[in-house]
Protein backbone atom coordinates (compact mmCIF):
# COMPACT_ATOMS: atom_id res chain seq x y z
CA UNK A 1 0.00 0.00 0.00
CA UNK A 2 1.21 3.50 -0.84
CA UNK A 3 1.02 6.00 1.99
CA UNK A 4 2.62 9.44 2.25
CA UNK A 5 4.02 8.63 5.69
CA UNK A 6 4.59 5.59 7.84
CA UNK A 7 2.85 7.07 10.88
CA UNK A 8 -0.41 5.43 11.85
CA UNK A 9 -2.78 8.27 10.99
CA UNK A 10 -5.84 8.25 8.76
CA UNK A 11 -5.31 9.35 5.15
CA UNK A 12 -7.49 12.37 5.89
CA UNK A 13 -4.56 13.85 7.84
CA UNK A 14 -2.62 14.46 4.61
CA UNK A 15 -4.29 17.05 2.33
CA UNK A 16 -1.89 16.47 -0.59
CA UNK A 17 -1.40 12.73 -0.14
CA UNK A 18 -2.57 10.70 -3.10
CA UNK A 19 -2.74 13.29 -5.89
CA UNK A 20 0.50 12.05 -7.40
CA UNK A 21 -0.59 8.47 -6.96
CA UNK A 22 -3.21 8.82 -9.70
CA UNK A 23 -1.90 8.89 -13.25
CA UNK A 24 -3.22 11.34 -15.84
CA UNK A 25 -6.56 9.52 -15.98
CA UNK A 26 -7.61 7.40 -18.89
CA UNK A 27 -11.32 7.10 -19.60
CA UNK A 28 -12.30 3.46 -19.92
CA UNK A 29 -15.72 2.75 -21.37
CA UNK A 30 -16.64 -0.71 -20.13
CA UNK A 31 -20.03 -2.10 -19.22
CA UNK A 32 -21.50 1.36 -19.73
CA UNK A 33 -19.25 3.07 -17.17
CA UNK A 34 -16.59 5.74 -17.48
CA UNK A 35 -13.84 4.69 -15.09
CA UNK A 36 -11.02 6.87 -13.81
CA UNK A 37 -8.07 4.47 -13.95
CA UNK A 38 -5.64 4.42 -11.05
CA UNK A 39 -2.12 3.12 -10.67
CA UNK A 40 -2.05 -0.59 -9.91
CA UNK A 41 0.88 -0.12 -7.55
CA UNK A 42 -0.87 2.37 -5.25
CA UNK A 43 -3.52 1.54 -2.68
CA UNK A 44 -5.87 4.52 -2.68
CA UNK A 45 -8.18 5.58 0.12
CA UNK A 46 -11.52 7.23 -0.57
CA UNK A 47 -10.22 10.58 0.68
CA UNK A 48 -7.20 10.42 -1.64
CA UNK A 49 -9.37 9.61 -4.64
CA UNK A 50 -11.84 12.42 -3.95
CA UNK A 51 -9.01 14.91 -3.46
CA UNK A 52 -7.37 13.97 -6.77
CA UNK A 53 -10.62 14.01 -8.77
CA UNK A 54 -11.69 17.44 -7.47
CA UNK A 55 -8.32 19.19 -7.95
CA UNK A 56 -8.13 22.10 -10.42
CA UNK A 57 -6.28 22.11 -13.73
CA UNK A 58 -3.85 24.68 -15.15
CA UNK A 59 -6.76 26.84 -16.33
CA UNK A 60 -8.13 27.18 -12.77
CA UNK A 61 -11.09 24.90 -13.51
CA UNK A 62 -12.13 22.70 -10.60
CA UNK A 63 -12.64 18.94 -10.72
CA UNK A 64 -10.37 18.49 -13.73
CA UNK A 65 -10.08 14.70 -13.51
CA UNK A 66 -13.73 14.20 -12.59
CA UNK A 67 -15.10 16.31 -15.47
CA UNK A 68 -12.53 15.26 -18.09
CA UNK A 69 -13.61 16.34 -21.59
CA UNK A 70 -17.27 16.84 -20.69
CA UNK A 71 -18.75 20.26 -21.59
CA UNK A 72 -18.74 23.17 -19.14
CA UNK A 73 -21.02 26.19 -19.00
CA UNK A 74 -19.74 29.43 -20.52
CA UNK A 75 -18.57 32.03 -18.04
CA UNK A 76 -18.82 30.02 -14.80
CA UNK A 77 -17.14 26.98 -16.42
CA UNK A 78 -19.33 24.84 -14.18
CA UNK A 79 -19.83 21.34 -15.60
CA UNK A 80 -23.07 20.55 -17.37
CA UNK A 81 -25.32 17.79 -16.04
CA UNK A 82 -24.03 18.11 -12.47
CA UNK A 83 -26.20 18.79 -9.44
CA UNK A 84 -26.02 22.38 -8.12
CA UNK A 85 -23.66 21.80 -5.19
CA UNK A 86 -21.21 19.63 -7.13
CA UNK A 87 -21.33 22.00 -10.12
CA UNK A 88 -20.51 24.97 -7.85
CA UNK A 89 -17.56 23.12 -6.35
CA UNK A 90 -16.24 22.31 -9.85
CA UNK A 91 -16.48 25.85 -11.27
CA UNK A 92 -13.79 28.46 -11.84
CA UNK A 93 -11.26 28.80 -9.02
CA UNK A 94 -9.57 32.20 -8.51
CA UNK A 95 -5.84 32.17 -9.21
CA UNK A 96 -3.16 33.23 -6.78
CA UNK A 97 -4.55 31.70 -3.61
CA UNK A 98 -2.32 29.68 -1.30
CA UNK A 99 -2.58 25.89 -1.31
CA UNK A 100 -5.02 24.41 1.21
CA UNK A 101 -3.94 23.53 4.72
CA UNK A 102 -5.89 20.59 6.08
CA UNK A 103 -9.41 20.19 4.81
CA UNK A 104 -9.24 16.62 3.58
CA UNK A 105 -12.52 15.23 2.30
CA UNK A 106 -13.19 13.21 5.42
CA UNK A 107 -16.18 10.98 5.93
CA UNK A 108 -14.37 7.79 5.08
CA UNK A 109 -16.03 4.84 3.44
CA UNK A 110 -19.49 4.60 4.90
CA UNK A 111 -20.09 1.46 2.88
CA UNK A 112 -17.28 -0.34 4.69
CA UNK A 113 -19.48 -0.48 7.77
CA UNK A 114 -22.08 -2.34 5.75
CA UNK A 115 -19.37 -4.67 4.54
CA UNK A 116 -18.31 -5.30 8.14
CA UNK A 117 -21.89 -5.93 9.09
CA UNK A 118 -22.20 -8.43 6.31
CA UNK A 119 -18.85 -9.95 7.07
CA UNK A 120 -17.89 -9.84 10.73
CA UNK A 121 -15.11 -12.07 12.00
CA UNK A 122 -17.50 -14.67 13.43
CA UNK A 123 -20.52 -15.92 11.48
CA UNK A 124 -23.89 -16.33 13.19
CA UNK A 125 -24.41 -19.70 11.50
CA UNK A 126 -21.10 -20.84 12.94
CA UNK A 127 -22.28 -19.79 16.40
CA UNK A 128 -25.52 -21.78 16.03
CA UNK A 129 -23.49 -24.88 15.18
CA UNK A 130 -21.17 -24.36 18.15
CA UNK A 131 -24.11 -23.97 20.52
CA UNK A 132 -25.82 -27.07 19.18
CA UNK A 133 -22.55 -29.01 19.52
CA UNK A 134 -22.32 -27.86 23.13
CA UNK A 135 -25.82 -29.23 23.73
CA UNK A 136 -24.82 -32.57 22.23
CA UNK A 137 -21.70 -32.71 24.39
CA UNK A 138 -23.77 -31.99 27.48
CA UNK A 139 -26.14 -34.80 26.54
CA UNK A 140 -23.18 -37.16 26.52
CA UNK A 141 -22.15 -35.82 29.90
CA UNK A 142 -25.62 -36.49 31.24
CA UNK A 143 -25.42 -40.10 30.21
CA UNK A 144 -22.07 -40.46 31.94
CA UNK A 145 -23.01 -38.55 35.08
CA UNK A 146 -26.39 -40.15 35.58
CA UNK A 147 -27.75 -37.27 37.66
CA UNK A 148 -30.59 -36.12 35.40
CA UNK A 149 -33.54 -37.71 33.68
CA UNK A 150 -34.39 -37.16 30.02
CA UNK A 151 -38.14 -36.65 30.15
CA UNK A 152 -40.00 -34.98 27.25
CA UNK A 153 -43.58 -34.60 26.03
CA UNK A 154 -42.38 -35.46 22.52
CA UNK A 155 -39.28 -37.64 22.83
CA UNK A 156 -36.43 -36.45 20.62
CA UNK A 157 -37.93 -32.99 19.96
CA UNK A 158 -36.22 -29.99 21.60
CA UNK A 159 -36.82 -26.25 21.67
CA UNK A 160 -33.96 -23.83 22.36
CA UNK A 161 -33.53 -20.09 22.76
CA UNK A 162 -30.35 -18.11 23.22
CA UNK A 163 -29.39 -14.44 23.45
CA UNK A 164 -26.03 -13.07 22.30
CA UNK A 165 -24.11 -9.90 23.04
CA UNK A 166 -20.98 -8.94 21.13
CA UNK A 167 -18.37 -6.19 21.35
CA UNK A 168 -16.62 -5.70 17.99
CA UNK A 169 -14.04 -2.93 17.61
CA UNK A 170 -12.05 -2.07 14.50
CA UNK A 171 -8.70 -0.31 14.50
CA UNK A 172 -8.21 2.83 12.40
CA UNK A 173 -6.00 2.47 9.30
CA UNK A 174 -5.07 4.71 6.37
CA UNK A 175 -7.60 2.90 4.16
CA UNK A 176 -10.51 2.19 6.52
CA UNK A 177 -12.08 4.01 9.42
CA UNK A 178 -12.05 2.55 12.89
CA UNK A 179 -15.11 2.10 15.08
CA UNK A 180 -16.37 0.75 18.38
CA UNK A 181 -19.52 -1.34 18.08
CA UNK A 182 -21.82 -3.75 19.85
CA UNK A 183 -24.36 -6.28 18.62
CA UNK A 184 -27.24 -7.91 20.46
CA UNK A 185 -29.40 -10.68 19.06
CA UNK A 186 -31.21 -13.94 19.62
CA UNK A 187 -31.85 -17.34 18.03
CA UNK A 188 -34.98 -19.44 18.48
CA UNK A 189 -34.91 -22.98 17.18
CA UNK A 190 -36.17 -26.51 17.26
CA UNK A 191 -34.41 -29.80 16.56
CA UNK A 192 -35.37 -33.45 16.37
CA UNK A 193 -33.68 -36.84 16.05
CA UNK A 194 -35.16 -38.61 12.99
CA UNK A 195 -32.73 -41.53 13.42
CA UNK A 196 -30.52 -42.56 16.29
CA UNK A 197 -27.35 -41.20 14.61
CA UNK A 198 -28.55 -37.75 13.46
CA UNK A 199 -30.17 -34.55 14.72
CA UNK A 200 -31.67 -31.95 12.37
CA UNK A 201 -33.15 -28.57 13.16
CA UNK A 202 -34.15 -25.06 12.18
CA UNK A 203 -33.39 -21.75 13.90
CA UNK A 204 -34.47 -18.18 13.20
CA UNK A 205 -32.03 -15.38 14.01
CA UNK A 206 -32.21 -11.65 14.60
CA UNK A 207 -29.57 -9.14 15.67
CA UNK A 208 -29.08 -5.38 15.84
CA UNK A 209 -25.59 -3.96 15.35
CA UNK A 210 -24.67 -0.39 16.36
CA UNK A 211 -21.32 1.29 15.78
CA UNK A 212 -19.70 4.67 16.48
CA UNK A 213 -16.88 5.67 14.15
CA UNK A 214 -13.79 7.22 15.71
CA UNK A 215 -13.85 10.41 13.59
CA UNK A 216 -17.58 10.97 14.03
CA UNK A 217 -20.66 9.37 12.59
CA UNK A 218 -21.98 5.87 13.04
CA UNK A 219 -24.08 3.05 11.66
CA UNK A 220 -26.83 0.56 12.53
CA UNK A 221 -27.63 -2.79 10.93
CA UNK A 222 -30.51 -5.21 11.45
CA UNK A 223 -29.88 -8.84 10.43
CA UNK A 224 -32.50 -11.57 10.24
CA UNK A 225 -32.96 -14.96 8.61
CA UNK A 226 -33.10 -18.75 9.07
CA UNK A 227 -30.47 -21.41 9.76
CA UNK A 228 -30.81 -25.07 8.82
CA UNK A 229 -28.47 -27.44 10.66
CA UNK A 230 -27.77 -31.11 11.23
CA UNK A 231 -25.48 -33.14 13.48
CA UNK A 232 -24.34 -36.60 12.40
CA UNK A 233 -22.68 -39.13 14.73
CA UNK A 234 -22.54 -42.42 12.80
CA UNK A 235 -20.13 -44.10 15.20
CA UNK A 236 -18.87 -43.69 18.74
CA UNK A 237 -16.75 -40.56 19.28
CA UNK A 238 -17.03 -39.11 15.75
CA UNK A 239 -19.39 -36.31 14.69
CA UNK A 240 -20.00 -33.96 11.77
CA UNK A 241 -22.07 -30.77 11.97
CA UNK A 242 -23.48 -28.97 8.93
CA UNK A 243 -25.33 -25.66 8.70
CA UNK A 244 -26.70 -23.35 6.02
CA UNK A 245 -27.83 -19.81 6.73
CA UNK A 246 -29.37 -16.87 4.92
CA UNK A 247 -29.36 -13.39 6.46
CA UNK A 248 -30.87 -10.20 5.15
CA UNK A 249 -29.01 -7.11 6.39
CA UNK A 250 -30.64 -3.66 6.36
CA UNK A 251 -28.41 -0.82 7.46
CA UNK A 252 -28.28 2.93 7.94
CA UNK A 253 -25.32 5.24 8.44
CA UNK A 254 -24.71 8.90 9.18
CA UNK A 255 -21.49 10.78 8.68
CA UNK A 256 -19.93 14.02 7.50
CA UNK A 257 -17.72 14.67 4.48
CA UNK A 258 -15.75 17.89 3.89
CA UNK A 259 -13.48 19.18 1.14
CA UNK A 260 -11.28 22.30 1.28
CA UNK A 261 -10.78 23.57 -2.25
CA UNK A 262 -7.53 25.18 -3.45
CA UNK A 263 -8.92 28.68 -2.81
CA UNK A 264 -9.61 27.73 0.83
CA UNK A 265 -13.37 27.52 0.23
CA UNK A 266 -14.84 24.72 2.29
CA UNK A 267 -17.49 22.41 0.89
CA UNK A 268 -19.16 19.74 2.95
CA UNK A 269 -22.00 18.64 5.13
CA UNK A 270 -23.84 15.75 6.70
CA UNK A 271 -24.40 12.59 4.66
CA UNK A 272 -26.47 9.49 5.29
CA UNK A 273 -27.18 6.22 3.54
CA UNK A 274 -29.13 2.98 3.72
CA UNK A 275 -26.87 0.09 2.63
CA UNK A 276 -28.21 -3.45 2.47
CA UNK A 277 -26.88 -6.93 1.77
CA UNK A 278 -27.85 -10.57 1.38
CA UNK A 279 -25.47 -13.00 3.11
CA UNK A 280 -25.22 -16.75 2.58
CA UNK A 281 -23.14 -18.96 4.85
CA UNK A 282 -22.32 -22.65 4.99
CA UNK A 283 -20.32 -24.55 7.64
CA UNK A 284 -18.95 -28.05 7.96
CA UNK A 285 -17.46 -28.98 11.35
CA UNK A 286 -16.11 -32.32 12.41
CA UNK A 287 -14.27 -33.85 15.34
CA UNK A 288 -13.60 -36.89 17.44
CA UNK A 289 -14.13 -37.16 21.20
CA UNK A 290 -12.04 -39.26 23.55
CA UNK A 291 -13.50 -40.00 26.97
CA UNK A 292 -11.87 -40.79 30.29
CA UNK A 293 -14.43 -40.95 33.09
CA UNK A 294 -16.24 -37.62 33.10
CA UNK A 295 -13.58 -35.98 30.89
CA UNK A 296 -14.23 -35.59 27.16
CA UNK A 297 -11.67 -34.02 24.84
CA UNK A 298 -10.83 -34.10 21.18
CA UNK A 299 -9.78 -32.29 18.01
CA UNK A 300 -12.07 -29.99 16.04
CA UNK A 301 -11.98 -28.86 12.41
CA UNK A 302 -14.25 -26.44 10.53
CA UNK A 303 -14.59 -25.31 6.91
CA UNK A 304 -16.58 -22.10 6.54
CA UNK A 305 -17.91 -20.36 3.40
CA UNK A 306 -19.60 -16.95 3.31
CA UNK A 307 -20.83 -14.87 0.41
CA UNK A 308 -22.39 -11.42 0.68
CA UNK A 309 -24.10 -9.52 -2.14
CA UNK A 310 -24.27 -5.81 -1.24
CA UNK A 311 -26.95 -3.61 -2.79
CA UNK A 312 -26.24 -0.46 -4.75
CA UNK A 313 -27.35 2.71 -2.94
CA UNK A 314 -26.87 6.49 -2.96
CA UNK A 315 -25.93 8.69 -0.04
CA UNK A 316 -28.26 11.56 0.88
CA UNK A 317 -27.18 15.11 1.64
CA UNK A 318 -26.74 18.60 0.19
CA UNK A 319 -22.96 19.06 0.00
CA UNK A 320 -22.33 17.72 -3.51
CA UNK A 321 -19.88 15.20 -2.04
CA UNK A 322 -22.45 12.42 -1.65
CA UNK A 323 -21.57 9.15 -3.38
CA UNK A 324 -23.44 6.49 -5.30
CA UNK A 325 -22.16 3.02 -4.33
CA UNK A 326 -22.33 0.33 -6.99
CA UNK A 327 -23.41 -3.22 -6.19
CA UNK A 328 -20.60 -5.26 -4.68
CA UNK A 329 -19.80 -8.81 -3.59
CA UNK A 330 -17.69 -10.40 -0.87
CA UNK A 331 -16.55 -14.00 -0.53
CA UNK A 332 -14.74 -15.59 2.40
CA UNK A 333 -13.43 -19.13 2.77
CA UNK A 334 -11.97 -20.05 6.17
CA UNK A 335 -10.71 -23.13 7.93
CA UNK A 336 -10.37 -23.60 11.68
CA UNK A 337 -8.37 -26.27 13.49
CA UNK A 338 -8.55 -26.63 17.25
CA UNK A 339 -9.63 -28.67 20.24
CA UNK A 340 -12.34 -28.80 22.89
CA UNK A 341 -12.46 -30.30 26.37
CA UNK A 342 -15.40 -30.75 28.75
CA UNK A 343 -15.97 -32.44 32.09
CA UNK A 344 -19.27 -33.82 33.43
CA UNK A 345 -19.91 -33.22 37.15
CA UNK A 346 -22.88 -35.11 38.60
CA UNK A 347 -24.94 -33.41 41.33
CA UNK A 348 -28.12 -34.22 43.20
CA UNK A 349 -30.18 -31.99 40.89
CA UNK A 350 -28.48 -32.63 37.54
CA UNK A 351 -25.16 -32.45 35.73
CA UNK A 352 -22.76 -29.53 35.28
CA UNK A 353 -20.56 -29.59 32.16
CA UNK A 354 -17.83 -26.92 32.02
CA UNK A 355 -16.01 -26.78 28.69
CA UNK A 356 -13.17 -24.89 26.99
CA UNK A 357 -12.16 -24.59 23.35
CA UNK A 358 -9.52 -22.95 21.16
CA UNK A 359 -8.79 -22.83 17.43
CA UNK A 360 -6.56 -21.31 14.77
CA UNK A 361 -8.42 -19.83 11.79
CA UNK A 362 -6.99 -19.20 8.32
CA UNK A 363 -8.62 -17.03 5.62
CA UNK A 364 -8.14 -18.24 2.04
CA UNK A 365 -10.23 -15.70 0.10
CA UNK A 366 -11.66 -12.25 0.92
CA UNK A 367 -8.64 -10.36 -0.48
CA UNK A 368 -8.03 -6.64 -0.69
CA UNK A 369 -10.96 -5.15 -2.58
CA UNK A 370 -11.68 -2.11 -4.70
CA UNK A 371 -15.04 -0.49 -3.95
CA UNK A 372 -16.50 1.40 -6.93
CA UNK A 373 -18.48 4.62 -6.51
CA UNK A 374 -19.73 7.67 -8.41
CA UNK A 375 -20.67 11.14 -7.26
CA UNK A 376 -24.41 11.13 -6.64
CA UNK A 377 -24.79 14.54 -8.34
CA UNK A 378 -22.95 13.39 -11.48
CA UNK A 379 -25.98 13.15 -13.77
CA UNK A 380 -24.11 12.55 -17.04
CA UNK A 381 -25.14 9.58 -19.17
CA UNK A 382 -21.75 8.02 -18.38
CA UNK A 383 -20.75 9.31 -14.92
CA UNK A 384 -17.16 8.94 -13.82
CA UNK A 385 -16.72 5.76 -11.77
CA UNK A 386 -13.73 5.57 -9.44
CA UNK A 387 -12.55 3.08 -6.87
CA UNK A 388 -10.97 3.09 -3.45
CA UNK A 389 -9.35 0.16 -1.72
CA UNK A 390 -9.93 -1.71 1.50
CA UNK A 391 -7.26 -3.14 3.79
CA UNK A 392 -5.53 -6.38 2.97
CA UNK A 393 -7.13 -9.10 5.09
CA UNK A 394 -5.51 -10.68 8.11
CA UNK A 395 -5.01 -14.29 7.04
CA UNK A 396 -4.43 -15.91 10.45
CA UNK A 397 -6.01 -15.40 13.87
CA UNK A 398 -7.28 -17.36 16.86
CA UNK A 399 -10.42 -17.98 18.94
CA UNK A 400 -10.56 -19.09 22.57
CA UNK A 401 -13.67 -19.74 24.59
CA UNK A 402 -15.29 -21.37 27.55
CA UNK A 403 -18.73 -22.21 28.81
CA UNK A 404 -20.91 -24.01 31.31
CA UNK A 405 -23.94 -26.22 30.64
CA UNK A 406 -26.36 -27.21 33.40
CA UNK A 407 -28.48 -30.28 32.55
CA UNK A 408 -31.52 -30.48 34.84
CA UNK A 409 -34.47 -32.77 35.29
CA UNK A 410 -37.40 -32.90 32.88
CA UNK A 411 -35.21 -32.15 29.86
CA UNK A 412 -34.22 -28.58 30.77
CA UNK A 413 -30.78 -27.20 30.03
CA UNK A 414 -29.26 -23.79 30.73
CA UNK A 415 -25.95 -22.68 29.29
CA UNK A 416 -23.55 -19.76 29.07
CA UNK A 417 -20.62 -19.33 26.69
CA UNK A 418 -17.90 -16.76 26.10
CA UNK A 419 -15.60 -16.52 23.09
CA UNK A 420 -12.82 -14.07 22.17
CA UNK A 421 -10.99 -13.30 18.95
CA UNK A 422 -7.21 -13.05 19.46
CA UNK A 423 -4.29 -11.99 17.30
CA UNK A 424 -6.28 -10.20 14.58
CA UNK A 425 -4.64 -7.23 12.86
CA UNK A 426 -7.80 -5.12 12.71
CA UNK A 427 -10.51 -6.48 15.02
CA UNK A 428 -11.09 -7.10 18.71
CA UNK A 429 -14.16 -9.29 19.16
CA UNK A 430 -15.81 -10.70 22.30
CA UNK A 431 -19.13 -12.54 22.34
CA UNK A 432 -21.19 -13.88 25.22
CA UNK A 433 -24.20 -16.18 24.99
CA UNK A 434 -26.82 -17.36 27.46
CA UNK A 435 -29.68 -19.70 26.67
CA UNK A 436 -32.04 -22.49 27.58
CA UNK A 437 -33.06 -25.74 25.92
CA UNK A 438 -36.24 -27.67 26.66
CA UNK A 439 -37.24 -31.17 25.65
CA UNK A 440 -40.81 -30.91 24.43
Amino acid sequence: MNHCTTTRKPAAAYPNCGSAAIRQPRLLVAAGLVVAATSDAAAQSLDQQIRALLAKDGNQRGCAQLVGDSPRQAGSVQPSNFGPQLASLCGSIPAGNPPPVGGAPGGGAANNSAAGAAFSALGQADQVVKKRRGHADSDLGTAKGGGSGDWALLPGLNLFFNADYRELDRRQTELERGYASNEAGFSLGIDAMPVDWAVAGLAVNYSHWHGDQFNGGGFDTDSYGPTLFASLFPWQGFFADLSFQYLRKDGSNANRRDYLREDNTNFGGAISGTPGADQFEGNLSTGYDFTLGGLTLGPRGTLRYRHAAMDAYSEQGSSGLELRYLADRLTSVQSSVGAQASYAISTSWGVLVPQVNADWTHEYDNGQRTVYVQFAQDYRALPTTFGFQTDRPDRDFFHVGGGLVAVMADGWQAYANFEALLGHAYFDNYIGTIGVRLGL
